[in-house]
């Protein structure tokens, strides 16, 4: 016997009428006005997007959470679930779904009549293929971490090699039901699957065009648009997709993502109503736009935190004491109220408050700022450094003139310590680059949760996690985390989670500085924008331009 799990509107009807309907779900007619009934439409419905960097890749299995792929593939995948605008999960692909009492077996029924964007009917057998393909050491997949986070049967295994990748708990019960096995239940199981990664992808055509298939040419995808041209380094364009089941409820008609660095020449395009919604806000700009024309200004807190991460194989940074004296004496208040400026929350800890937890808050971060300079300097003395025994570090960060800011900021902070600091502004995919490689002494970084739970964050600092970009490795932290996953009692769970992020803060692998907002210029007329996602996902397809009497 299974718990049939549907959204709350798909209780009201049949299932045959629902299918009639609109391939499986009313909920989507219930929240989604008709494109000829919607109020004061615009007759133009193009939108153009600020990128904030060129994507590494629009391969979802090699895209990881927060980079500038994932605005691209919200738009061009989708998977059996999502995320609304605010941020509850609803039907995607598929139309319900059944969960069994243990919570070990679920079931996913998708929509008759999916098709991917050439024609091709899409099938179940795509889900298993790009689920075993996260797995798979061939293909290094850095969100191989998530799949290992569902406990789906034999994921550890598979990825420890002690089994073939069609092992994996996930097979195709027909055309059109996806069956999943867990070893244990997870209760975020539909928060964790609603994300790019699990999204099906084209076994033929990647058989075919190998690493090519993301091309313009080649790429077939199956969310609401589909790719038409990718310019490197200039812009990417996608129309909409007539194959796509919610075709008939999507307003924007194409759209263009411009991969711009620069938030000044950002700005200057929106300016000249080039781009309606831009990927971030310069400080400078920002506090100018709030005061004259705050209705041009849209955000949201994010499941997110800007962060320094240390390369902790690296001599000079590997007693802890240097570490922890490096995070006291950065000033959070004063980079959030005078270099980033955009509301942030200045923070000591990794993770922000989320539904259902609430982080732990370490003792330094209640002290004054003269007592934790003066606490660094003693630490940094026992390690034998000071002016005289000088730190030297290279300080790494992509192209931003905030994160510059930041930069500049940060060291000036650590010099009366006697630590000198070389800063390296470098372009998006060199950086990462560097990142990836350990190339690097201290990063600007950032962490965000792929779903709304502390497993979300906290797992990427695991020892041999795929996100670990700092090679910190403490086994009772690992160990922490996995009592956490097989503890079903939430206030057990959370914490496990807060000893967790106490190790965090002794061991001081990374420093947290704010945790992000969100914050973009938008045109006025731009609706749709989500309400309340953490998670900061804005599908276009969610989105209309109306007239500007339409504009409220």
């Amino acid at each position: 016997m299974y718990h049939r799990l549907v959204h709350p509107a798909l209780r009201r009807i049949s299932p045959l009428l629902c299918a009639l309907l609109c391939g499986g779900t009313l909920s989507q007619v219930a929240l989604a006005t008709p494109v000829d009934a919607a109020p004061d439409l615009a007759p133009r419905q193009t939108l153009v997007k600020g990128n904030g960097a060129e994507p590494e890749s629009l391969d979802p299995a090699l895209v990881r959470s927060g980079f500038p792929g994932e605005v691209i593939l919200v738009d061009l995948f989708e998977g059996l679930v999502s995320e609304n605008g605010e941020g509850k999960i609803v039907p995607a692909q598929a139309m319900r779904w059944e969960q069994s009492p243990d919570g070990l077996e679920w079931r996913f029924f998708l929509r008759p009549n999916l098709h991917w964007s050439n024609g091709t009917p899409l099938k179940a057998e795509d889900f298993v293929y790009a689920w075993r393909r996260l797995l798979d050491p061939a293909l290094a997949s850095p969100s191989a971490g998530l799949m290992l986070a569902t406990g789906i049967n034999n994921a550890a295994s598979i990825y420890a090699g002690a089994l073939d990748l069609d092992s994996l708990g996930v097979v195709a019960e027909g055309d059109q039901i996806l069956k999943v096995t867990l070893e244990r239940p997870a209760p975020y199981f539909l928060q964790l699957i609603s994300q790019r990664p699990f999204v099906p992808v084209p076994r033929q055509v990647i058989a075919e065009f190998g690493k090519g298939w993301t091309q313009p040419a080649h790429l077939v995808s199956n969310g609401a648009y589909r790719l038409t041209s990718w310019v490197m380094n200039e812009r990417l364009e996608a129309e909409r997709n007539p194959a796509y089941w919610d075709n008939g409820h999507t307003r924007i008609d194409r759209v263009t993502y411009l991969p711009l660095a620069s938030q000044h020449a950002e700005r200057l395009r929106y300016e000249a109503g080039e781009i309606q919604l831009t990927n971030r806000v310069a400080q400078d700009y920002y506090a100018r736009i709030k005061a004259t024309a705050p209705e041009r200004l849209w955000g949201l807190p994010l499941l997110g935190t800007y962060l320094y991460s240390f390369n902790m194989n690296k001599p000079e940074l590997q007693d802890v004491r240097v570490r922890q004296a490096l995070s006291m004496v950065i000033d959070r208040q004063l980079l959030t109220d005078k270099v980033s400026a955009q509301g942030e929350l200045p923070s000591w800890r990794l993770l922000p408050d989320m539904p259902g937890y609430t982080a732990t808050t370490p003792e330094l971060a209640n002290a004054s700022q003269d007592i934790r300079s003066a606490m660094a300097v003693k630490l940094l003395k026992e390690a034998g450094i000071d002016e005289t025994h000088p730190l030297r570090l290279t300080l790494i960060y992509n192209s931003s003139e905030n994160h510059k800011r930041m930069a500049l900021a940060v060291a000036s902070m650590w010099k009366p310590l006697g630590v000198e600091v070389e800063l390296r502004n470098m372009e998006w995919n060199a950086y990462q680059l560097a990142k990836n490689s350990g190339d690097f002494m201290v990063a600007r970084s950032f962490l965000f949760g792929d779903y709304v739970e502390p497993s979300a964050m906290l797992n990427a600092l695991r020892c041999l996690d795929p996100q670990n970009e700092s090679g910190y490795c403490n086994p009772h932290y690992d160990q922490l985390l996995e009592q956490a996953a097989a503890t079903l009692d939430e206030q057990r769970r959370n914490h496990l989670y807060q000893q967790a992020e106490r190790l965090i803060e002794q061991d001081v692998p990374v420093i947290p500085l704010y945790h992000y907002n969100q914050m973009r210029l938008v045109d006025p007329q731009l609706r749709g924008l989500p309400s309340s996602n953490l998670k900061g996902a804005i599908a276009t397809k969610d989105l209309y331009f109306v007239t500007p009497s339409g504009a409220k």
